[in-house]
């Protein structure tokens, strides 16, 4: 669509009602960029975001894909594969959890802002610099995805829709939130729209009965990115594979060359995967057994864990459960777009044109995989979960929603003097009940953002003073790993389940040269519960939190808490044993951060 004809009714006149619309589409743009990204922001919000944050800052300074987050369970695998080497070495650790392309992309950013410091956060700002560049470009990916799909759905359907559903995912608070986090949803949301959309010429090349093969070629490579974004993105693509088998002339041609196409792209990488732990789905293998079974935490922190049975623990009931979830919570995770479930009401009409027709049966056949993926492995965040693959049809079954709302509200039959009302009533109405849960979220934060709020200190800019109680040799062990390595610039061990198997581990470092500095125990470790740490998670850890726990409502300035539990605080801390890490960090502990050290090292 060229210029003209983005601001233009017809091809004769400039509408000035039409410019405004656009003037005022921008304004709106420009103000939520500058809201969550100034005022608004307090920093990334999500702990695999601040993982992959510094997995991408690694990649800048060293060229390979490293991780100062460690988790056991990954570690040991490395170990496994690793065993005439005595093992990895943990600073410097290769990353195997992590889908590779938007540390790539994030990384290529970062190379802009590294100035001379290496990354150093001066702390003169309560927020980190890097983390509103990584929010920055997740933003980016989100207003690109938007004019795609703006010519997408205009394409599809007509360009009042696609101005529609542009303007209800410029309005999607969850798309917002997700932009925050450091995931890579919103780059996932790029590439599923572009690839989606070069389905549809697909589509529409057969309809015309013209050769489709060239855009699923470059529909598959989009996939193929996406797969590296994400490796639960293999599923929507495993769908939009076997409805191509059938779909596309001659049977079964183009779904081969696509499947070809998707392998190349992930291929090499599978293979890194093999070479560093030994499987080319690398320590991602293991989240399956998160949503199948025990809790992800749990397994990742056991440093020798076995295959396992994926049906232990609860495995029918709880991914029985996620699946009801989803479908019970399908208008939270479709962004709260009113007209977004309505896709499901357009598979029942006959729509006239045939591309239009066929293209929704390919949103179903990809959506449903992606549904079953979610359920295998799990989505303990509900719509803001890392596996959450919903938002990427948010732009294709908004389209159609909207499609199907005009059908409906063509047919109420209103006065033909309320045209304005039979026109677009139906368009207001969907954009005013989808705006909700931004405008909610706008009101309370607006005040606290402007306010005096925006100076206090955040957690990142406390834990960021570790990296002057650990050497950069030196591994940190902390129940809060992903704050470590990304604000504190350290490498941090995530906490075992168990004593012994922290000593296990202290035996290996001393091979590599890269001790255990201490372990921290962040403020995160207040919200446990009682009985995870006298009976299950965190036994082995329950005195060391308990004792931290008491000691800090002591100091609270508050008359609830006696001044007298301090010592009983003290004295539950001094009673942990076993490990030679019993002298605080008096720094640390100054600002609520318990960190303990080896005296005699």
């Amino acid at each position: 669509m060229s210029l003209r004809g983005f601001f233009s009714m017809s091809d004769d006149e400039l509408s000035a009602t039409l410019i405004l619309r656009r003037a005022l589409f921008l304004l709106l743009l420009f103000g939520l960029m500058l809201f969550y990204l100034a005022p608004g922001f307090k920093g990334l919000n999500h702990y695999k975001g601040k993982e992959q944050a510094q997995i991408a800052r690694e990649l800048v300074r060293t060229g390979s894909f490293q991780t100062k987050m460690i988790r056991p369970l990954s570690l040991h695998q490395s170990d496994q594969n690793n065993e005439d080497l005595d093992g990895v070495h943990m600073v410097g650790f290769p990353d195997t959890y992590h889908a590779p392309l938007n540390p790539m992309i994030n990384s290529i950013v970062m190379r802009f802002f590294k100035g001379k410091d290496d990354f150093k956060w001066d702390r003169k700002d309560t927020v980190y610099y890097l983390d509103r560049v990584i929010t920055a470009t997740s933003i980016i990916f989100l207003l690109a995805s938007i004019g795609i799909t703006f010519s997408f759905i205009s394409r599809v359907f007509d360009t009042k829709i696609g101005g529609v559903t542009a303007v209800l995912m410029l309005l999607c608070e969850l798309l917002w939130r997700f932009s925050q986090t450091g995931l890579p949803q919103m780059l996932m949301l790029f590439l599923f729209t572009l690839g989606s959309y070069l389905v549809f010429r697909a589509v529409e090349a057969q309809c015309m009965e013209r050769k489709p093969i060239w855009f699923l070629l470059f529909a598959a490579f989009c996939f193929g990115l996406l797969a590296l974004t994400h490796w639960l993105a293999v599923w929507p693509f495993v769908g939009l594979l076997i409805f191509s088998c059938f779909y596309f002339k001659p049977i079964g041609t183009a779904a081969f060359s696509m499947l070809a196409v998707f392998l190349v792209i992930i291929l090499p990488w599978c293979f890194r995967n093999l070479i560093t732990s030994g499987s080319i789905f690398g320590s991602g293998y293991y989240a399956m057994f998160g949503g199948m079974g025990a809790y992800e935490e749990e397994i990742y922190r056991t440093y020798n864990r076995g295959a396992g049975n994926i049906f232990a623990k609860g495995f029918a009931s709880k991914v029985l459960g996620t699946s009801l979830n989803q479908l019970n919570g399908i208008y939270a995770f479709l962004g709260s777009i009113a007209v977004a479930p309505l896709f499901f009401v357009s598979l029942l009409h006959p729509f006239k044109r045939p591309q239009i027709a066929a293209f929704r049966w390919f949103i179903l056949a990809m959506w449903i995989p992606a549904v079953i993926g979610m359920s295998l492995f799990g989505l303990a965040d509900g719509s803001t979960d890392p596996n959450q693959l919903h938002l990427l049809f948010i732009p294709l079954m908004t389209g159609y929603g909207i499609a199907m709302l005009a059908i409906l509200w063509s047919r109420i039959g209103i006065a033909p003097g309320l045209k304005t009302i039979a026109d677009n009533g139906h368009l207001w109405i969907a954009i005013l009940l989808s705006t909700v849960p931004m405008i909610l979220n706008l009101i309370p934060g607006v005040p606290r953002a402007l306010g005096g709020e925006k100076e206090r200190l955040t957690p990142g800019l406390l834990i960021s003073h570790i990296r002057e109680s650990a050497e950069p040799e030196e591994v940190v062990v902390t129940d809060s790993p992903w704050d470590v390595a990304w604000y504190g610039d350290r490498t941090a061990l995530w906490l075992p389940t168990t004593k012994s198997q922290l000593r296990e581990i202290m035996k290996r470092t001393e091979k590599n040269n890269n001790p255990i500095s201490g372990i921290l125990i962040t403020p995160k470790s207040l919200d446990k519960s009682l009985r995870d740490l006298i009976y299950r998670r965190e036994k082995e850890w329950g005195s060391l939190i308990l004792g931290q726990n008491i000691f800090m409502a002591s100091k609270m300035r508050t008359k609830v808490q006696p001044k007298s539990w301090m010592p009983s605080g003290r004295g539950l801390i001094n009673s942990f044993e076993g490990l030679p890490f019993t002298e605080p960090d008096q720094k640390m502990s100054s600002i609520g951060y318990f960190y303990y050290t080896n005296p005699n090292k």
